[in-house]
Formats: structure tokens, sequence, C-alpha cells
């Protein structure tokens, strides 16, 4: 007898499709639970949201830098003054290093940001302020031949060297 002609095939797929029903009600109400108990919350000012990272009012904070800017340091300018001209803090107190850039603005929502990435754990955040670091950077990534990354120093992530 042929396996799909058997009585007992619609049955089974019956149940198996009910089970997968159950295990997403069940997915569904954990989840629910999980919400009401402990929220998420956001990372700048503790009010829940949905998703993760940061509410609609700590994003509307968050100053993203876009052009025109300081071809060296990367600080924003107010207007466009021009292609290769620098800011006066370049041009004042040049650094040793080619260029630079930020995603945005070292202001207190983004502080607070970089502070729970890197000293609190908060590795949630690692995705979405990699892909704004991506952006802000890709002129200067798509010409780099290697990219190094600096890790904390010993001393401020409280472990001891060897």
């Amino acid at each position: 007898m042929d396996a799909e002609a058997s009585p007992s095939r619609p049955l089974a797929t019956h149940l198996r499709g009910a089970l997968q029903a159950c295990r997403g009600a069940w997915s569904h109400a954990a989840k629910l639970a999980l919400d009401i108990a402990l929220p998420t919350l956001c990372v700048a000012c503790r009010e829940p949201v949905d998703g993760e990272g940061v509410c609609a009012i700590c994003w509307a904070k968050l100053s993203f830098i876009a052009p025109p800017f300081c071809p060296r340091l990367g600080i924003p300018f107010i207007y466009d003054p021009g292609p290769g001209l620098l800011s006066m803090e370049a041009i004042s107190d040049p650094p040793a290093y080619g260029r630079a850039r930020a995603a945005v603005r070292y202001d207190d929502v983004a502080r607070t940001l970089v502070h729970a990435l890197k000293y609190q754990d908060r590795t949630d955040l690692a995705p979405a302020m990699g892909r704004w670091m991506a952006r802000a950077g890709r002129e200067l990534l798509d010409e780099a031949d290697l990219l190094i990354p600096v890790p904390l120093h010993w001393r401020k992530t409280g472990l001891v060297t060897p």
C-alpha cells in the first residue's frame, strides 16, 4: 500500500499542524508575559520601548553627522564652505591622523549608548551602532587596506594583565 494513500496520513498532518499552532500560541504568550514582566527599556531614558535601542524621543535627540563636514576631523559645518576646506580646529591643532568620521555628535544620548555598549555589556546595541558607523565611515572604509580594532585599555575593562 502506498504511504500517501494511507488513511492515517491526513490525521497525522492535521495533528502536526495543530501542534505547530499550539507552539506558536505558547511562544506568543510567553513573549507577551516576558514583555509585561520585564519590558524593554530605552537605553537613554529608561522608558519602555517597542523593539530595542532607543525610544522615539531619544532617537530625535541623536544628531547624525552628514555632509558638509571637515574632511580631516569629520566635524559638521553649519554651511558648505566648499570642497577641501578644513575646520578651524583642524587648522589650529592638526591631528596626527589623516581623516576621522563619527556617526553622531557625542551628546547625552550618544554618550549613554556608547557607555552602555562599552561598559555595561549591552552587545544588543552593536548591530545598529555598527551600521551607523559603517555608513559614516563608508568613504574611509572603501579606501582602506586594513581595519584594526582598538580594544579598551586594560584598566578601563577591569581586567588585569598577565
